[in-house]
């Protein structure tokens, strides 16, 4: 036994002296070049996400007081076209201004001027003490307010002039112009004054920590936000205006992560190279324990008893052979473990592919019910356009008759108008019911979604205004294009967004439409409400022909089938999420184009 600790002592001390080298090379070297790395690594990401937080926030702020003067636009000018000036009197015009006042909280001043540019009737406008939700408005600012004025021009439709900032008040005001037709066919002018306040309050709410963000106009004046940040991390993001939204960030508190990191960073490397080498001191003196321990081991392997661990802290040769010896007995712990392990993921697999086939054997039932409905829709529909011609053609010859006549019968008049108008429901009905029987694609090109949604939202602007509905579109760069008719596709989701309107009728609320790539094989349009949502139990009912949950009767209740049908026979896939009271979300998935995939 002598002899063999002799040994051991031997190599305790080639190893220890070999372990206080290696320890303090490993600690010192990886490290403090694994620190000078990450260091500029870590500066370089920061300099990139610095400079799109901050063009990200310039640009929001863009988008926001873009979206202020559009919606003013929008707002104002549609309402001021369809109101026919030149034949009100002075009251009515002044009840005109007050109408078009009213309809937004940002309006300070509202006024109508003739072709010379003097004032028609009394301006509308809110003095400093009165209660309003709107901006007051001094005499001096008003005084003021004329000669920023910019001209009307028909041509353009409306015009911004320079914004200034009136005495008392913490934004800005924007004159804006709209031309009307006057008396005789002149060029009358409706001159706005908006107050940036809404704009100003976003652009400081939705600023990141640290960030500050400003208006500057043409001239380079801020409109509002904080003053120019001196040494700054700044972006800029222009208006159609020639205005500019800057998003700025002192350099000293963009850094101050970077020079913390890197203060740190430096004192546990020393911390490192100091505990390295007394790291080695320490097994220096301890190596007998291991030795002690391996000798320990191997006599209780000896007599049978597998479940001893010799527990080697070391990393040494000894060490390893300790971790090896122990490895051995864990082996057979973590077979058991593996086990349970195995059968865990296994039954998550059988839940997840059970789920599946059920969402997959759903959709095959919607399906045959639709088709089963498409069949016979197509054979009643058939069967009826002949006699319906009849009636409608009938009826809109006795109704001209009636119409032509010098005795004219007013209530054969309105029961003939009746008639038509409920026949031309039923051909409405008809006509869609034939559409569910459709079963491909018609002219199938490759069709950009975007397009589509863009489209539907055009022709339904004046509708979101009337309904107080907000509209959000965020459509992901790089969407692939999909296969289809764009007709067909622009049908379908007009139907959603119509549904969308109805179910938040009459408070408002908001719109978004979402486009989305899904792993570049699919492309997925969200189509999510603020309405007052699907309760759980006829969230599946939905898709059914004739079935509705609004209150108004007087659709036929075809719109979501037609809808479910042309995505169905666009190899595509529909699907309805909702909460009562909140709101619900339809998603429509199409195969994307170039990947050729279906949806089963």
């Amino acid at each position: 036994m002598r002899t063999q600790y002799a040994g051991s002592l031997g190599c305790e001390v080639t190893v220890a002296g070999k372990l206080l080298v290696i320890l303090a090379f490993v600690a010192a070297a990886p490290l403090g070049i694994s620190t000078v790395t990450a260091l500029g690594t870590y500066e370089g990401e920061l300099d990139s996400n610095l400079d799109e937080l901050h063009r990200r926030t310039a640009g929001y702020g863009a988008r926001a007081t873009g979206s202020t003067l559009d919606t003013a636009q929008r707002t104002i000018g549609g309402l001021a076209r369809t109101i026919p000036w030149s034949g009100l009197s002075d009251e009515e015009r002044h009840g005109g201004l007050l109408l078009i006042y009213e309809q937004l909280d940002d309006v300070a001043i509202v006024s109508l001027l003739d072709a010379n540019g003097e004032g028609v009737g009394r301006a509308v406008h809110a003095l400093p003490g009165t209660t309003t939700t709107h901006p007051t408005t001094s005499l001096d600012t008003l005084a003021a307010f004329g000669p920023m004025l910019p001209p009307a021009s028909r041509g353009r439709g409306w015009t911004v002039g320079d914004p200034f900032h009136p005495p008392g008040q913490r934004a800005p005001l924007v004159p804006m112009t709209f031309p009307i037709v006057g008396s005789d066919g002149s060029t009358w002018t409706l001159a706005i004054g908006l107050s940036l306040r809404g704009a100003c309050d976003e652009l400081a709410a939705t600023s990141p920590a640290g960030v500050t963000t400003r208006l500057v106009d043409t001239r380079g004046t801020t409109l509002c936000g904080s003053a120019a940040v001196a040494d700054a991390f700044t972006a800029a993001a222009p208006l159609a205006q020639g205005w500019r939204v800057i998003a700025e960030q002192p350099r000293d508190l963009a850094y101050a992560s970077l020079r913390r990191i890197r203060r740190q960073n430096f004192f546990w490397v020393g911390v490192a190279v100091l505990g390295a080498i007394a790291a080695g001191l320490i097994l220096t003196q301890a190596i007998r324990r291991p030795l002690r321990k391996l000798t320990a081991g191997a006599e209780a392997l000896a007599r049978g008893d597998l479940s001893h661990r010799v527990a080697m802290p070391t990393m040494d040769e000894l060490g390893a052979l300790g971790n090896s010896f122990d490895k051995m007995a864990d082996e057979l712990e973590k077979k058991d473990s593996e086990i349970r392990t195995w059968n865990e993921d296994l039954q998550r697999k059988v839940d997840a592919r059970t789920a599946e086939l059920k969402a997959a054997q759903d959709q095959l039932l919607q399906s045959k019910k639709l088709g089963a409905m498409a069949a016979l829709g197509a054979g009643i529909a058939h069967e009826i356009n002949n006699p319906l011609a009849g009636v409608l053609g009938m009826t809109q010859v006795l109704l001209a008759r009636a119409k032509a006549s010098d005795q004219l019968d007013e209530r054969t008049v309105r029961s003939l108008t009746t008639i038509e108008r409920e026949a031309l429901r039923v051909r409405d009905i008809v006509e869609r019911m034939s559409a569910l029987a459709q079963e491909s694609v018609r002219d199938g090109t490759r069709v950009d979604l975007a397009t589509v949604v863009d489209s539907v939202a055009a022709t339904r602007a004046d509708r979101f205004a009337s309904a107080h509905v907000q509209v959000e579109r965020v459509f992901a760069s790089g969407v692939p294009r999909v296969i289809g008719n764009a007709a067909q596709l622009e049908h379908a989701i007009s139907q959603l967004v119509d549904n969308s309107i109805k179910a938040m009728s009459p408070a408002g609320g908001r719109l978004r439409l979402a486009i989305r790539s899904i792993e570049g094989e699919l492309v997925a349009i969200d189509i999510e409400d603020t309405g007052r949502g699907i309760p759980p139990d006829l969230i599946d009912k939905i898709f059914e022909p004739f079935f509705t949950t609004k209150d108004d009767w007087r659709g036929v209740g075809l719109g979501l089938a037609l809808a479910h049908r042309i995505v169905e026979v666009h190899q595509g896939r529909i699907r309805a999420s909702s909460t009562v009271g909140t709101g619900t979300t339809m998603t429509v998935t199409l195969p994307a184009a170039r990947q050729g995939a279906h949806l089963t």
